[in-house]
Order: structure tokens, then sequence, then C-alpha cells
């Protein structure tokens, strides 16, 4: 019996200075690396009644891993090794849409501040 290994074309590149990934035929933007990979993408999101382009933000825990949107659930399931990190998200965040926090005085985001906490 032959097995078949199917492959999804992952990469980087850098684009108009940019740092791009490209998994599952869009193109993400690399934004920050530190313990794990956060990107975001402008997509067209539907509203009550038309779709407005949008930036959307998403994760993978890896360079070459499935790239994920960023919801507190996939966080909880992608990090459900690291308890630490876990609760701070529960502790921290009362959303969705307060995972892409960014704090100006250390110049990062929130959620990779708590990442970097978690594991020490």
């Amino acid at each position: 019996m032959k097995m078949m290994i199917l492959s999804v074309l992952l990469y980087s590149s850098v684009i108009n200075g940019q740092q791009i990934r490209e998994a599952g035929g869009r193109k993400y933007e690399i934004i920050d690396t530190v313990g794990f990979y956060l990107y975001s993408c402008n997509m067209l999101v539907q509203g009550e009644k038309i779709a407005r382009p949008q930036t959307v933000y998403f994760f993978s825990v890896a360079k070459d891993s499935p790239v994920l949107q960023l919801t507190m659930g996939n966080l909880e399931k992608a990090f459900a090794s690291n308890p630490k990190f876990r609760y701070l998200l529960e502790a921290s965040f009362h959303g969705d849409g307060q995972l892409t926090a960014y704090d100006k005085a250390i110049k990062m985001y929130k959620i990779k501040y708590l990442y970097t906490q978690a594991i020490k």
C-alpha cells in the first residue's frame, strides 16, 4: 500500500520591506516572532450588511506550524501544555479583540509580554 504525503507550501519572503509568510493561499505579514509568530492579514470581513476590509490577526506556534486565527480558544488549545500562559491570558483579556493590545512603553504586544513571563 502506497502512502501519499501532502504538504502545504509554507515560506516566508520579504515584500516591500515587510516579512511575509504564505500559507494556504494567503499572505500574512509577520509582525512579531518573540516566543511564537504573530501575523496580520487584510481581509474582507462580513458585517451586518456588507463586507468591509479589516485587519485580522493570526498566530502560529512555530514558523512551520499551522496559521490559526488569534482567538482565546485557539491560543488555549495551542498552548495547552503551558497552564501559566493560559491562566495569564484568562486573567488579562476579556475577549478576542483585546489580544492585539500593544504596550508602547515596553514596545511589545501585551500577549507577547505575558508569554515571556509564563516561560520563566
